[in-house]
């Protein structure tokens, strides 16, 4: 599930912030989709719909390498 509820709380939160992916790209940067997904823990599917989320809002670009989209921070 994309989002979580604390049980204490009752709190609902993403599971993965977008801290994470941030994090994970200018630490593998420049990262493909893979790297990114891998060192966040989510599935590839959900990493490409985040990070292209967080490249709409400008937080990081991407370009395309060969035949694989990579990411880096602008």
């Amino acid at each position: 599930p994309y989002f979580e509820q604390n049980q204490e709380s009752g709190k609902i939160t993403k599971k993965y912030p977008d801290a994470d992916f941030i994090s994970a790209v200018k630490d593998h940067a420049p990262a493909d989709t893979s790297e990114v997904a891998e060192a966040v823990g989510c599935s590839s599917d959900n990493a490409y719909r985040r990070l292209k989320s967080l490249e709409g809002q400008g937080k990081i670009d991407s370009k395309m390498a060969g035949n694989s989209l990579i990411w880096f921070l602008p």
